[in-house]
């Protein structure tokens, strides 16, 4: 090591933003890499990071907050103090991704800074000789119990199960003198790290929540207005396309408000209803979409116009039904409008239907032997619901949904359909959530359809 050399490491040493800005390289899937940059917001979020020992961070989406955590572990771990820097987050894959970006990080240093890797895997790095680990773990009740970290990053903190047990798990370790940095976007009120930037709105608290409140963690909200590039309404725009309105809140404005009541609150009858009944055109793509229900199956037709807007002009409420008789009922309306199988894209369905019966045979089996094209696709059912909510107004004010007047019952449904207040999912009362259901898995796999193909340029208007 030269005289220079020597002289940079004293200085990183000494400053954790000169190391950020000058030795720190990030990575994204689009932009690749790149430099940290010298941003005053995440200048304030260092030092914060570095001072406070316990913080937490509620945040607007895609801040480089995590980046710049795993540096400053990186920075701790190099310069500061020997110990176990250990990263959390939701799952296996998310904690080891942290560590993959550690990793990253140490791999583009200059080579007189890069220490000797001892121990190198998916979840651990050591470095060699300066009695160092950094460690990922993911989210399970009892697993930061067999650690005592000098430092703990939890990433994704509102999103991660046993949030209350873990932080149970953690509490003696920390206690005893380590630092704590919970990160987050919002995921609604119903967990702890809601509870603990928003102490007013949660006076009964958990004891774990309880606990922390007591040693006052200092919370630092990162609004987008922050970044120099996002405080535009270019940019806004472009981040609230296909984004709900309560989506847009929860990821950038970061609202830890608990969700209304009725769970598609876009809905308006004098908005999406339309003032005739529709009837479909064969040029146009045509689409179902299917719950198979327990008893009670579900069938919506829906049509998508050359203006892009999706129109559902006709519905079916089954009734103690089996498979051969909806997909009887299937041709007889397809029959009404004048349309065959080969007229429609594709007809999505539950994907609980791609399970064999007593039969030996599948509800998917059976209509794709007689000669439907099925879609089915698993997804979270918040996922779905705000996928159909987009559609209904998304954060931009656009419409994509629209539905006839012939569809009685999913009218009905969409205006009586509720969360349920306990999990902030949507109440399976067997009633009202069949249609919707049906609606759901249609812009499931539209999603699904459309991250593989290219948008469809608008042309014309709907009204």
């Amino acid at each position: 090591m030269n005289k220079n050399q020597f002289q940079e490491l004293l200085t990183c040493s000494r400053n954790p933003w000169y190391f950020l800005t000058n030795y720190v390289k990030t990575q994204d899937p689009k932009l690749g890499i790149a430099a940290y940059p010298d941003y005053d917001y995440l200048r304030e979020l260092a030092w914060l990071t570095l001072t406070q020992r316990y913080l937490l961070v509620p945040k607007s989406r895609q801040m480089l907050v995590t980046w710049s955590m795993v540096s400053l572990f990186v920075w701790r771990a190099l310069f500061k103090q020997p110990g176990d820097y250990l990263f959390l987050s939701r799952n296996e894959r998310c904690a080891e991704e942290l560590l993959d970006s550690a990793r990253f990080i140490i791999s583009q240093l200059p080579e007189f800074m890069q220490p000797q890797l001892t121990t190198n895997n998916k979840s651990e790095i050591e470095f060699g000789g300066l009695h160092t680990r950094l460690l990922s773990l993911p989210a399970a009740p009892d697993g930061p119990r067999m650690y005592s970290p000098t430092a703990v990053f939890w990433d994704e903190m509102a999103f991660t199960p046993f949030d209350d047990q873990i932080w149970t798990a953690l509490q003696p370790s920390i206690s005893s003198g380590g630092s704590f940095a919970g990160v987050s976007t919002s995921n609604g009120a119903l967990n702890l790290f809601a509870k603990l930037v928003t102490p007013n709105q949660h006076s009964k608290a958990s004891a774990p929540a309880q606990e922390v409140l007591n040693k006052h963690f200092h919370i630092h909200k990162l609004h987008f207005s922050r970044h120099p590039d996002r405080d535009n309404e270019k940019w806004k725009q472009e981040a609230s396309r296909g984004l709900s309105q309560s989506q847009w809140n929860r990821e950038q404005e970061m609202s830890f408000e608990s969700v209304a009541d009725r769970v598609y609150s876009e809905f308006q009858p004098t908005v999406h209803i339309l003032k005739e009944e529709f009837h479909p055109r064969k040029e146009w793509p045509l689409f179902r979409t299917i719950d198979f229900g327990y008893r009670k199956p579900f069938v919506l037709w829906l049509q998508q116009i050359p203006s892009g807007e999706y129109i559902v002009f006709s519905e079916w409420d089954g009734r103690d039904c089996t498979t051969e008789a909806m997909h009887a009922t299937i041709l007889r309306t397809d029959l009404l409008f004048g349309l065959n199988e080969s007229d429609y894209n594709w007809t999505a369905a539950d994907p609980s239907g791609a399970a064999a019966q007593d039969s030996g045979i599948s509800p998917v089996d059976y209509l794709v032997r007689n000669g439907m094209k099925i879609r089915h696709r698993t997804s979270k059912i918040l996922s779905g619901v705000e996928l159909v909510k987009a559609a209904l107004r998304d954060a931009n004010g656009k419409i994509s949904l629209f539905i006839s007047p012939r569809c009685q019952k999913l009218m009905t449904d969409l205006e009586n359909y509720r969360w349920d207040s306990a999990k902030e999912e949507p109440v399976k009362d067997g009633v009202h959530d069949h249609s919707l259901d049906a609606l759901r898995y249609f812009f499931v796999n539209l999603e699904a359809t459309e991250e593989r193909a290219p948008a469809t340029p608008r042309v014309v208007s709907l009204r």
